[in-house]
């Protein structure tokens, strides 16, 4: 299937016209075209004191970054590439859950404006048909008072064209491909900052366990083998997450529980 690729450019003004009153009061929206990282922008302004609520979206990411240190692959007008920053009530260990609600969030946002039915894959990418479409990224940066600073970010593949995604070592799709419609860029960033006002609200009120339980429903690695990498690798069945984020899962020995790490599916029959 040929790849659509976009040609609309983020617009401040067109992404504001379609965010909620709620989402108007949450977000200070920065639009830049070329960033090292949107991560970085919002380390900047909570440096000078006005990290929580700033919103920062760029067009290319020059050094965007995953988790464990990797490359977040970022061709210039092609994704979604978004990062905020947002002060949360209550202890750091009750945030645990927070990158797994925060991909809940996001997938329902896909959802709403292309049809993309995603799932997610422990402990924060987002699949459509069995390749990676997207990720989220936390970062905490401790206490702020009584909340914990976090800088939130969130990459999507939108429209990326098959030679700017050449580099990318694993199987990967995008929302354009995986939904058959052309996507508004700005469109899909009014939603995502739309759901993320009104599901941090919530968190802030209820805890992660609201989101966690839409997670389960998108879980993509429930009831596959897997192994999660470690020291010593923890290999079996993989059977949803705990209450507090971490995977669960049957091995030969028992259940057991799985809070870091990098979980890869095995093919059928590796675990006998």
């Amino acid at each position: 299937m040929m790849r659509r690729v976009s040609t609309l450019s983020l617009n401040p003004t067109a992404i504001s016209a379609r965010l909620t009153a709620q989402s108007l009061t949450a977000w200070q929206l920065v639009v830049k075209p070329v960033v090292t990282s949107t991560n970085d922008i919002v380390r900047e302004y909570d440096e000078r004191g006005e990290g929580h609520g700033v919103a920062v979206m760029a067009e290319e990411q020059t050094q965007g970054r995953g988790r464990r240190g990797r490359t977040w692959h970022s061709p210039a007008g092609a994704n979604l590439y978004c990062s905020i920053g947002w002060h949360l009530s209550g202890p750091l260990e009750a945030l645990s859950g927070l990158s797994l609600s925060v991909g809940a969030m996001v997938a329902e946002a896909a959802m709403r404006v292309c049809g993309a039915d995603l799932q997610l894959k422990w402990p924060n990418d987002l699949y459509a048909d069995d390749q990676k479409v997207g990720g989220v990224l936390i970062e905490m940066l401790g206490a702020r008072g009584n909340a914990q600073a976090a800088v939130i970010g969130i990459g999507l593949n939108v429209s990326m064209s098959a030679d700017d995604g050449a580099s990318i070592d694993r199987p990967w799709t995008d929302l354009s491909t995986a939904s058959g419609r052309d996507i508004d860029r700005n469109e899909l960033a009014s939603a995502v900052l739309n759901q993320l006002a009104e599901g941090l609200a919530q968190i802030d009120q209820q805890g992660c366990a609201p989101w966690l339980n839409l997670w389960r429903r998108r879980d993509y690695l429930r009831g596959r083998a897997i192994v999660v990498d470690g020291s010593p690798p923890v290999a079996g069945i993989a059977a949803g997450v705990s209450d507090t984020g971490a995977l669960v899962i049957e091995t030969e020995s028992g259940r057991q529980e799985v809070s870091g790490g990098e979980a890869s599916v095995l093919e059928m029959g590796a675990l006998r």
